[in-house]
């Protein structure tokens, strides 16, 4: 049963004018007007089909944009919500050669102007980079060379 007379393929194209969709995201935001999945699958199939959808570009240009931001960690949680594959996430993120350390070197120096006094704000310090979704493992290394313990 049709929930509106909406015609899905101008609607999903009206979506994507505005911004890059995944399959997935796509998928979930045409069931709201259609209950016909069938169709909206045909229609989401085509649009792949003549490079409209495509799933390398969504997670590339993804990537790019909320690497600014965060550590690789919350970057593919952020992205396993909206892309099914995970393995070409994986790929992908490893192709773009992002330098994690440098970026959670220019997150401490921006968040906290001085060296962590003791144990407390050290961990302090690691807490924000982790909630950032940098590995402990970075995030050690970037307090510890930012600044020269």
């Amino acid at each position: 049963m049709l929930k509106n007379t909406v015609n899905l393929k101008s609607k999903a194209l009206d979506f994507l004018s505005r911004r890059d969709y995944s399959y997935s995201e796509l998928y979930n935001k045409l069931q709201k007007y259609s209950d016909d999945l069938d169709q909206i699958k045909f229609i989401l199939d085509q649009l792949v089909v003549r490079k409209f959808i495509n799933e390398e570009r969504f997670i590339e240009n993804f990537i790019y944009s909320k690497s600014k931001k965060y550590g690789s960690v919350k970057v593919k949680y952020l992205l396993n919500n909206k892309v099914a594959n995970k393995d070409l996430i994986n790929q992908i993120y490893d192709e773009a050669q992002i330098d994690e350390f440098s970026l959670a070197c220019q997150h401490l120096i921006r968040k906290f102007s001085s060296a962590p006094q003791d144990q407390k704000e050290k961990a302090k310090y690691f807490r924000f980079l982790q909630s950032r979704g940098f590995s402990s493992s970075i995030a050690i290394r970037a307090i510890e060379e930012t600044y020269k313990y």
